[in-house]
């Protein structure tokens, strides 16, 4: 994997943070990945992420799988690779015009005119590494059409463990404003209890005065029947004499006896308006113990986000055993490496001791030549047999030579891919453990983010359930 430039990291920093600008909202889409030449593809659901930097050339599109966060690529723009973009795929933009345009693409494969392709290449400098390319692709019947192409790599951990402790700093964001809207609340339940309670002492005082009020009324009506009673018999007594004054005395009464049954009319009134009032607090009720019900709904959804938080703690502890395994498997393929050079060795050997008895054959056939030449007019037909072995052998020992050089390359080139795999595992053996610290910080930082909030919650409980105890003891 080719190591990450200063402008990618430019994102994951925290004090760049405030630079960073969304150019258009996350959201969520269907990408195509292929994989060995387009024989495997694959839709997987993805966020996509796109942001620029203010004051800067500077633009990066981010793919992180849904179903697991660890997997993400990253796409960076800066002047210098918008230049060769632009070389390579003919563009004819500025690089506001070229992120304007990215922007409408990833908006058409949000509507689904367009479809995003992540396919994987194989550069030519080292094929043991592989990067990919982001492709815009335009789906149709004759052949697909590609828009645009853009390099794209896997993130790295630190950049996978920088944006996932981000969106946990969020989520804990919005954890503190939901506890702080749930206090808010519940100050505004006690504020209407308080009031619900002040209501009935009202009510209650309420009925005591009309109590009063009928019992004054009672005893009046009792006192001037009485002095009627007085009024009546004197009245008897005084029929003949004051017969006028009777009369105008009884319809003062009558006037009274009205009013009288006014007042009692109006106190009905009042009464039937007091039980309208407690009904619409009744009602009030009702609503207040909804909001209680919707609030415990959201406290439950918190602990699932918790659940879900812890299983992704699991993840990272899995992810730590499978380097692990691949620290193992290194070291295996290194041993195997080891038995080859030994196996190269031994051939290499037997090949030297079969070209040394070939030179020591050369050398007796030369001996025979010297011979040959003092009787060359003796044995001319002899002398041209040997001639033609003497050339078969040469070669033969010619083409021997060759197949030892060629076996000597190979041997270097073996040793040469011996040291870069022995550099390559002692690098691994000094970053794997200061990965290995770091995850095993990051994941105690995690649970004792999280048992922390298990106890505030607990305890925030326990204060609700108290309170409900009380409200429903009063």
């Amino acid at each position: 994997m080719w190591a990450p430039s200063n402008e990618e990291t430019y994102f994951a920093n925290m004090d760049n943070k405030k630079n960073v600008v969304h150019i258009m909202p996350s959201v969520e889409m269907l990408v195509t990945f292929c994989a060995d030449r387009d024989l495997m593809r694959a839709k997987k659901a993805c966020l996509l992420y796109a942001e620029k930097v203010d004051f800067k050339e500077l633009i990066q599109l981010r793919l992180a799988e849904k179903c697991d966060q660890r997997r993400m690529y990253i796409t960076t723009v800066d002047s210098a690779s918008f230049q060769e973009l632009k070389q390579d795929q003919s563009l004819n933009v500025t690089f506001a015009g070229f992120m304007e345009n990215v922007v409408r693409m990833l908006q058409d494969c949000q509507a689904g005119k367009l479809e995003l392709c992540l396919s994987a290449r194989e550069t030519i400098a080292d094929q043991q590494t592989h990067d990919y390319l982001l492709q815009f692709v335009e789906i149709r019947a004759f052949k697909n059409l590609i828009h645009l192409c853009l390099p794209c790599r896997s993130a790295p951990l630190n950049t996978v463990l920088f944006y996932i402790n981000a969106t946990l700093d969020a989520t804990h964001k919005k954890l503190f404003l939901v506890e702080q809207n749930t206090q808010q609340l519940q100050m505004e339940l006690n504020a209407q209890n308080a009031h619900i309670d002040q209501l009935n002492s009202d009510n209650i005082k309420l009925r005591e005065a009309l109590a009063e009020n009928t019992r004054q009324l009672s005893e009046k009506h009792s006192a001037e029947l009485k002095e009627m009673q007085l009024k009546l018999e004197k009245l008897n007594e005084q029929r003949n004499n004051d017969l006028e004054r009777s009369r105008r005395s009884i319809a003062g009464l009558q006037t009274q006896l009205e009013r009288g049954t006014l007042e009692k009319g109006e106190l009905k009134t009042m009464l039937e308006q007091v039980e309208k009032r407690n009904q619409s607090l009744n009602e009030e009720l009702t609503c207040c113990k909804s909001r209680i019900c919707t609030l415990k709904e959201q406290h439950e959804k918190l602990h699932t986000e918790l659940a879900g938080a812890k299983k992704q703690e699991r993840k990272l502890e899995y992810k730590i055993e499978d380097i692990k395994q691949h620290t193992l498997e290194l070291q295996e393929h290194i041993q195997k490496g080891n038995k080859e050079k030994a196996n190269i060795a031994a051939e290499l050997e037997a090949e030297k001791k079969i070209l040394h008895t070939k030179r020591q054959a050369l050398e007796m056939a030369s001996d025979e030549i010297a011979k040959a030449n003092q009787i060359i007019l003796k044995q001319s037909q002899e002398l041209l047999s040997q001639k033609k072995t003497i050339s078969w052998r040469t070669e033969v020992a010619l083409q021997q030579e060759k197949a030892i050089n060629e076996k000597e390359k190979l041997l270097s080139m073996r040793e040469e891919e011996l040291r870069q795999t022995h550099l390559t595992i002692q690098q691994l053996r000094e970053e794997i453990p200061q990965q290995l610290q770091s995850m095993r910080h990051f994941a105690q930082a995690l649970e004792e983010k999280y048992t922390n909030q298990i106890l505030t919650l607990k305890e925030h409980l326990a204060g609700k359930e108290n309170s409900s105890r009380r409200a429903n003891r009063k």
